[in-house]
């Protein structure tokens, strides 16, 4: 079927060996696509992570093929039929959508694995955006929830060093709060709170009367999608990399409170140069109590201590058989897997580092593959790991460079800002304690 949509020009002769393998790979994309976009959910949501977060599953060739059509499920997936919309409408804020919304657009506007968004005005003249969610789509993330159950038995044998049960428990529980917008809704409240009058971002507000478990109505924001950012000079490209480094890294070790989603249909470059982040359906937030062991743990790293750096690791949960562990060699993967940050120097991110850290855990004939497995991911660490992988992806993309280990310190107040925008976001700061 595939050698069928390349097209007649294939029998002809008319095109290289390259192009038809090209073609090939595009139409078996464009299939892969198809189906995802058809099945919604979680298999939709692999599928996004696919699009930015390189495995190293694809030839390095034909990698742009596969992750630039896997991009469109953010915003072309099949949408839902127009009565399906006026129902969750009708069923959540008791009206028609042009009655509730004022004037209101028929045509979605993006697509997500849980729902899509519409634009609409209000009688006010506000810009909304209106997310609403697909109808069943709770019940199929149960189902897909209940099917992962299944494999917790085989996990030990897997991974020695895991304890499977607090980490199903953690996914569970996150995946259905997604299902909540009601909960999105308070997680845009309190980030639209931290980051008001910011001089890089922007997190619109919701509006609460108009938001419901099912139907989120937030204002809306205009700019530029990450298709555009990751075209743009080098020098802006820099610029974007450390404003998103800075809001979901930053807000996570300054205010233990982030979004765990970085996916690059989550924020567009608005015309004054600020970022807008948009959907926080999973949200990051860390206990108190574990801010000394992560920045004693960073610091170890610094200073390639590997018995300090043991300590903090076990005392922040991921070694559960220490004894099995040799405290040299956690060191040398712990800078392998955050070399971006280990180093007082610039770096410059790539996609092969991302491919080379899940091949880390996807390959045994990497040479971490084994060691891997003798660690465990504590429960409070699955999404803060989701957040870290997941932006270092995005930043690889934009091939973004800086010095992320002394913006890293800035976060933990071990360090002076040391580029503009450090400056810029150390006046909002002490303006807003002030």
């Amino acid at each position: 079927m595939r050698l069928a949509m390349i097209g007649p020009r294939t029998l002809l002769g008319s095109d290289s060996p390259q192009k038809l393998w090209e073609d090939l790979h595009q139409a078996t994309a464009d299939e892969l696509l198809e189906t995802l976009g058809r099945l919604k959910g979680a298999a939709m949501k692999v599928g996004q992570l696919a699009s930015f977060i390189d495995a190293g599953c694809f030839p390095p060739e034909v990698r742009d093929i596969y992750q630039d059509a896997l991009g469109s499920l953010r915003d072309a997936a099949p949408p839902m039929k127009g009565e399906l919309v006026r129902d969750v409408i009708r069923e959540e804020l008791g009206g028609e959508p042009a009655s509730v919304f004022g004037a209101w657009n028929t045509r979605p506007a993006a697509a997500a694995s849980l729902g899509q968004v519409h634009f609409a005005r209000l009688d006010d003249g506000r810009d909304v955006a209106v997310k609403i969610q697909y109808p069943g789509i709770e019940d199929a993330v149960r189902s897909d929830l209940a099917m992962a159950q299944a494999v917790k038995p085989l996990m030990p044998l897997l991974a020695p060093g895991l304890e499977v049960g607090p980490a199903l428990e953690e996914i569970r529980t996150r995946a259905l709060q997604e299902c909540d917008y009601h909960r999105e809704a308070r997680n845009l409240a309190t980030l639209a709170d931290h980051y008001e009058d910011h001089p890089f971002a922007w997190v619109p507000r919701p509006i609460p009367e108009l938001s419901t478990k099912r139907v989120l109505t937030m204002e809306r924001a205009r700019g530029l999608p990450f298709s555009r950012m990751k075209k743009l000079p080098r020098s802006e490209r820099d610029r974007l990399g450390e404003i998103l480094f800075r809001f979901y890294w930053g807000s996570l070790q300054r205010n233990g409170f982030t979004s765990a989603d970085p996916h690059p249909g989550n924020y567009l470059l608005m015309e004054d140069g600020r970022i807008a982040f948009l959907d926080f359906g999973l949200a990051c937030e860390l206990d108190p109590l574990l801010a000394p062991n992560q920045l004693g743990a960073f610091l170890a790293l610094r200073d390639r201590d590997p018995e300090r750096l043991f300590q903090h690791t076990v005392s922040m949960g991921y070694l559960t058989r220490p004894d099995k562990i040799d405290a040299q060699r956690l060191l040398e993967y712990v800078a392998f897997s955050l070399a971006p940050l280990a180093d007082d120097a610039e770096y410059t991110f790539r996609r092969e580092f991302i491919a080379e850290r899940t091949a880390a855990m996807l390959d045994p004939r990497n040479e971490w593959w084994r060691f891997i497995r003798q660690l465990n991911l504590p429960r409070w660490a699955v999404l803060v790991y989701r957040l870290e992988l997941g932006l270092f992806a995005v930043l690889a993309q934009l091939r973004a460079t800086a010095n992320w280990h002394r913006i890293t310190m800035e976060f933990y107040g071990e360090g002076e800002p040391s580029t503009e925008m450090g400056q810029l976001e150390a006046k909002w700061l002490e303006a807003r304690r002030a």
